[in-house]
């Protein structure tokens, strides 16, 4: 299934988290599957195809999913974190357990060690000039 994806909230961490995929650096993201079954959003699936957009919904490259997994957010590793692109676990650690408590406040919702993440690597396809 093809979708398209920006990673991240604010607009300029959007473009910003687009150049770490074109890099290399960003190989991997995680979403809460909690989240997924509240808006009823589709599950990521092997060999999904992703058309990475920038904070300005222009098209960067697309990547195509190679790994799913569901890890409870303790369990995330330094590997993962790094992956993800945020260059150590302890900045991974302090961006996502904020983010994420914020995105479970409207629903009444807390994270804990056990909250589920998916999981995702991903290997870039395309990239656009």
């Amino acid at each position: 299934m093809k979708k398209v994806v920006r990673f991240g909230s604010e607009r300029d961490e959007q473009t910003y988290l687009a150049h770490l995929v074109l890099d290399g650096v960003k190989i991997a993201t995680s979403s809460l599957k909690e989240l997924q079954e509240l808006m009823t959003k589709p599950k990521t699936s092997l060999n999904d195809r992703w058309i990475i957009q920038n904070g300005w919904a222009e098209e960067v490259c697309q990547v195509d999913v190679t790994t799913v997994e569901l890890i409870p957010f303790g369990e995330v590793t330094e590997r993962f974190a790094i992956d993800e692109g945020d260059g150590s676990y302890e900045n991974w650690y302090n961006i996502h357990s904020h983010y994420y408590q914020q995105l479970l406040n409207k629903y009444d919702r807390v994270l804990s060690d056990e909250t589920i993440l998916e999981c995702v690597y991903f290997k870039l396809i395309t990239k656009k000039p």
